[in-house]
């Protein structure tokens, strides 16, 4: 069977994404800020544009609502939308770092694929068949709120 061809659709802009271009994962205060986002994958036009320059009051204090950058590195700060970017990648890539976001931005028959092909780590491949049945046992009207809801913690492996 061949690799499904797909396109992961920007959740800031709703565009398709360009099969060359990277696809970035943003964290919950993309979320927070842009409360139509579907979804953490985003254009790159979306990430470079539509950030802000901080996430501080004039007092020095977070913004109200803020959701701090989730990073291991206590070095990297908080200070404006580039803290809040997850990174950036190939489609396929984002698709299976945030399958979550994936099944709701275009990457569905994909993960279908990667979940039954072989070679793939058994772990793997159980996340991700536990998560297509999750999206299959969701009513469609539905899957925007259970699969696009912020995701504060990340979970080992495959994550959003």
């Amino acid at each position: 069977m061949p690799v499904p061809s797909f396109r992961i659709r920007c959740g800031l802009c709703s565009r398709p994404i360009a099969l060359a271009d990277d696809v970035w994962a943003l964290d919950a205060e993309w979320q927070r800020r842009y409360p139509a986002m579907r979804g953490v994958l985003a254009c790159q036009d979306c990430a470079l544009r539509k950030g802000w320059g901080t996430c501080e009051q004039p007092n020095g204090e977070f913004v109200e609502g803020h959701i701090p950058a989730q990073e291991d590195d206590p070095d990297r700060g908080d200070g404006d939308s580039w803290c809040h970017v997850l990174g950036y990648g190939t489609r396929k890539a984002m698709a299976m770092l945030h399958p979550r976001s994936g099944l709701l931005q275009g990457a569905e028959e994909y993960l279908r694929y990667t979940a039954q092909r072989s070679g793939v780590s058994p772990e793997v491949a159980e996340r991700l068949r536990a998560l297509l049945a999750e999206w299959d046992d969701t009513p469609p009207a539905r899957r925007p709120d259970v699969f696009g809801a912020r995701q504060t913690a990340a979970a080992p492996g495959v994550v959003h």
